[in-house]
């Protein structure tokens, strides 16, 4: 092969991984053809080289959890999973295709190891792509009509995304590869410019957070910056002075605006009920209906109830949980009819639990805590700091925020969350795993 044939299909992987935001806004038709592509193409130019690498223990355990959920999905399809208004075989379809995120991951890796992933490139194109939502926002903020032609008004604004809400998880997600990108990516991080640009950028993400309206990727986002401010040394001013913009321009929100500020009292109010539920439920078991989140999280734990050890198998969970004794939900639905529950329970870990049980949660668990625990100790016990460390570490901190457990979250099985996660997963086992470099722009 020569150097140009290696240099255009390297530029060809890398395109494909740095439009994957992009992919995200077109919605996931496009962001599954984009992720087939990147796949098709790999093998393609790769080929079996890619399976060739030594699998270390979070490799095994990631095996092994699409082990599992193989076949949990041939015994809940076959055996478990009888509902006459069901499609035919539709956990085990939904199964099948899952397992291509096993896939995305081991190519991901070997990209990595192999040194074709170009993060200069991944990091500015991530980051700019959550930029301009901001951006977006901002726009259809001023003249209720973004650059799409999308009109928003209200206390939660989409940005891009026409009709669906998820301007700010997506904002949360990807601004934090940007001011990596300076950090990495410039040689004089404290000269004033950089710095400069790193509060406007800063600020333009954090007000797209703040119009997007989404109540959750708020808390994350603040999270985020937080664990920012704690690894970065050269950001700590401009994070300070970014603080002191956030809290001045949300209390003057929350004062000049009657929506947000009923917005966050209703949050808060919730959030108190959530708690009390959650202290009454462990110490006496009684279940007090008092919101309609307490009522997902009540329908997540009695559809696990129906098959505690394995789960119902994935995408079961609507078909399980109307199923539940009424008498179990009451206060929480009608008298008469259907239990009425949504298609996931808004909370990846209790989705996990009522979809492939206990045993998936265990697995789920146990690498997760196998990841945060190598990568502290990558970190924080390297003899000393290299670039694959500064790069480890805006995914480790979109990885902590993604398993954070006490928030709402979409279907862990997904393909938006799944492609994210897996990704996210893929970037940090293999950046674990990557001899050390020095300075290689890469």
């Amino acid at each position: 092969m020569s150097f140009q044939d290696f240099y255009s299909k390297n530029f060809l992987i890398n395109l494909l991984i740095s439009i994957i935001p992009i992919s995200y806004i077109a919605g996931n038709l496009v962001l599954n053809l984009n992720i087939i592509i990147l796949l098709i193409s790999a093998l393609s130019i790769y080929r079996l080289e890619i399976f060739k690498l030594e699998l270390e223990l979070i490799d095994k355990i990631i095996l092994i959890f699409f082990s599992y959920i193989l076949l949990n999905g041939i015994f809940n399809n076959f055996l478990n999973f009888s509902f006459i208004k069901a499609p035919d075989n539709i956990v085990l379809i939904k199964t099948i295709f899952y397992l291509r995120f096993l896939l995305l991951y081991f190519v991901i890796k070997f990209l990595i190891n192999k040194k074709i992933i170009n993060f200069k490139i991944i990091f500015f194109s991530f980051g700019f792509c959550s930029l301009f939502v901001c951006i977006d926002l901002l726009i259809q903020f001023i003249f209720e009509k973004d650059i799409f032609g999308y009109e928003g008004k209200g206390r939660r604004l989409s940005g891009p995304f026409g009709d669906e809400y998820v301007a700010g998880s997506f904002i949360q997600r990807f601004f934090i590869f940007l001011p990596f990108a300076f950090l990495l990516f410039f040689k004089n991080k404290r000269n004033w410019v950089v710095q400069t640009t790193l509060l406007l950028t800063l600020g333009l993400s954090m007000s797209g957070v703040l119009l997007a309206g989404n109540r959750i990727p708020l808390l994350l986002f603040v999270l985020i910056l937080s664990m920012i401010f704690i690894y970065q040394k050269s950001y700590r001013k401009t994070l300070m002075l970014l603080f002191l913009i956030f809290i001045t321009s949300f209390t003057f929100l929350i004062n000049s605006n009657k929506h947000s500020k009923d917005h966050l009292h209703n949050f808060m109010f919730r959030s108190s009920q959530i708690f009390d539920y959650a202290k009454t439920r462990i110490t006496t078991g009684e279940v007090k209906a008092l919101n309609v989140y307490i009522k997902e999280i009540e329908a997540g734990i009695l559809t696990w109830k129906e098959n505690k050890y394995f789960g119902g198998g994935i995408k079961s969970f609507w078909w399980n949980c109307n199923k539940i004794d009424r008498s179990k939900m009451a206060g929480f639905v009608t008298r008469t009819g259907e239990v009425n529950c949504n298609i996931h329970p808004h909370n990846y870990y209790l989705e996990i639990l009522a979809e492939i049980g206990l045993v998936g949660l265990f697995l789920i668990i146990s690498l997760f805590f196998i990841i945060c625990i190598k990568t502290l100790r990558k970190i924080h016990l390297s003899k000393m700091i290299t670039d694959d460390n500064e790069k480890l570490i805006p995914f480790f901190i979109i990885f902590f925020a993604e398993i954070f457990p006490l928030k709402t979250t979409g279907s862990f099985f997904t393909t938006s969350n799944a492609t994210f996660l897996f990704i996210i997963l893929a970037f940090i086992v293999g950046l674990i795993e990557l001899k050390s470099s020095k300075n290689d722009e890469k």
